[in-house]
């Protein structure tokens, strides 16, 4: 039985649907009609989203959550590149919770964040627990030891011409990483997620084709809306790449089975006010 039906008094028979999803839609003597399974449809909701009489119902769809698109809320391209140019990466917020109600928004928002094939299969984990966040950096911090030692090893063997090379570059960046991490974690200093008030985890299945890609999206969505909302942001790669590569930290996560961590950030209110943008490097483009 088909997913979608068509009210045929509504229908003006358009075929916007036919054209969006032909897998999934037909016409034939001037009459559409719909197939919608779990073989050809992926939940996209474009149908009913498009259509100009309301004459879709998906049944696997929240109905009341296709809301009429507002013609009047068209942005200005300078005035939005503005607002991109004014996010900064925040690393230091006030001592103020952030209300629970915000927080939802935020994860409500990364819902309408694309996905690969339109899986939506990004989850959130919201840590908010002080005392979970200082262990999960202190683990951080723990496999950027060991990465550290393991570097600083290597760089002794090296011979006088590799010390030169970029492998030389990366194993020195990596020491330099132990030094300043294990220095900051010894004066009460969290280098990981600077005492923010949340940490906010966005994980998925690890086979899913799309996977960091799916997570960044959703979190840079949120990083978005979150200015906002007065918050700032910023992203945690190094608690990425210990969940990745230390097992003690996906143990304390204790993520769904076969799950990974694809993005990280922290969100708290800034307590530093930016007065200008920042100068970057043009982006390197070819014409094809």
């Amino acid at each position: 039985m088909s997913w979608v039906t068509i009210d045929q008094e509504k229908c003006n028979e358009c075929g916007l649907c036919v054209l969006r999803c032909a897998s999934c839609f037909s016409k034939e003597n001037e009459t559409i009609t719909a197939n919608a399974d779990i073989e050809c449809c992926n939940l996209c909701g474009h149908c009913v989203s498009l259509c100009p009489t309301d004459a879709i119902v998906h049944e696997k769809m929240n109905m009341e959550n296709f809301i009429a698109v507002d013609r009047g809320i068209d942005i200005d391209t300078d005035t939005f590149i503005k607002f991109v140019r004014k996010r900064r990466s925040q690393r230091h917020f006030k001592d103020k919770e952030i209300p629970r109600k915000d927080i939802e928004k935020l994860i409500d928002v990364c819902r309408y964040a694309p996905t690969g094939a339109n899986l939506q299969g990004v989850e959130v984990m919201v840590i908010q627990n002080q005392e979970k966040v200082k262990e999960l950096s202190s683990l951080t911090v723990d496999f950027f030891n060991i990465l550290g030692t393991s570097a600083e090893k290597q760089l002794g063997e090296l011979t006088s011409e590799e010390k030169t090379s970029k492998k030389a570059e990366l194993l020195q960046r990596t020491a330099r990483y132990k030094e300043r991490l294990t220095l900051a974690r010894e004066v009460g200093y969290d280098p990981i997620f600077h005492k923010a008030p949340a940490v906010i985890i966005f994980h998925t299945h690890l086979q899913a084709g799309s996977a960091k890609d799916d997570c960044v999206i959703a979190s840079t969505t949120m990083g978005l809306t979150a200015m906002t909302m007065g918050l700032g942001t910023t992203y945690i790669g190094l608690f990425e790449a210990a969940a990745k590569n230390h097992p003690p930290v996906n143990d304390a996560l204790n993520l769904p089975p076969e799950h990974g961590v694809f993005s990280v950030l922290i969100i708290g209110y800034p307590k530093l006010k930016y007065q200008r943008t920042v100068d970057r490097k043009q982006i390197k483009t070819t014409w094809v």
